[in-house]
Parts: C-alpha cells; sequence; structure tokens
C-alpha cells in the first residue's frame, strides 16, 4: 500500500501476461463486437499492415500496466485517482508475453495528497520494449 513517504526509484510489482489469439479476440469482444478490424480480423491485418497475424490492441497493455499500478497502490487508492497513459513503440501478438515494470521517477504535493508518477515499461519475451510511459495516484 502505498504511502506518501515513498521512495523516489521504488519498484512497483511487475506483471507478466501471456498473449494469445483467444486472449485477443476475448478482449476485444468486449468493446468492439460488430466491427472488423486488425485486431480480430487476420485478413484484414493483412491487407492493412502486412501481417499474417492480428495484433493485439494497445488497450490490452494499458490493462496490464492498470493492473501492475493497482497491485503498487491498492484498488482503493487507484481506482480512485490512477492513471496509466502509454505510446505504443512496437505491436504484441499471439504468443508473445509481456512484462510490465516500473519505478517511481517523482513525487509533488497536489490540493488531494501527494501525487505519485511512475515511469512505466512493457516488454516482450525477448526484451523488446512494447510501450512505455506513465502512471500516476495520488495518495
Amino acid at each position: 500500500m502505498a504511502s506518501t513517504s515513498i521512495e523516489i526509484g521504488a519498484q512497483i510489482p511487475s506483471v507478466t501476461k501471456s498473449v494469445t489469439t483467444e486472449s485477443i479476440l476475448q478482449f476485444e469482444s468486449c468493446a468492439i463486437l460488430e466491427r472488423e478490424n486488425i485486431h480480430n480480423n487476420e485478413e484484414l491485418a493483412k491487407q492493412r499492415l502486412g501481417t499474417t497475424y492480428t495484433l493485439a490492441s494497445g488497450r490490452m497493455s494499458i490493462a496490464f500496466a492498470s493492473e501492475a499500478m493497482r497491485k503498487f497502490f491498492g484498488p482503493d487508492v487507484f481506482h480512485h485517482t490512477g492513471t496509466v497513459n502509454l505510446k505504443f513503440l512496437r505491436p504484441v501478438k499471439n504468443g508473445d508475453t509481456i512484462t510490465v515494470t516500473g519505478s517511481v521517477s517523482s513525487q509533488r504535493q497536489v490540493e488531494k495528497g501527494t501525487e505519485i508518477t511512475v515511469e512505466l515499461h512493457c516488454e516482450n519475451q525477448n526484451h523488446d520494449r512494447t510501450a512505455a510511459g506513465i502512471g500516476t495516484a495520488i495518495v
């Protein structure tokens, strides 16, 4: 559980997820029910991107990073004040294993407490960075 005595450089718990075609389709079915796209249709992915596979939505990486932040700050804090903002650097596809790591990079006083900023990184099983950004929460 976070407190205002969190030190700069503190590591958040890592989260590792295996990405499968099934998990991509299940994730996509929660938001996009009737529209085919590069996340749920291999032929469209091939036409638009030249790939032979569908790509995981960037929202999956955001969900993984949010889980890591929630583990660090606790659900009561993260669900009320938490944010995750990622830049997507490399595609995530079936067979990838994504690990989210992060460390506290800064903190500042705000009206409702101390805003803690965490540098976030997502990497695949080859240690290629697939996304990077920041997460915040107010404690």
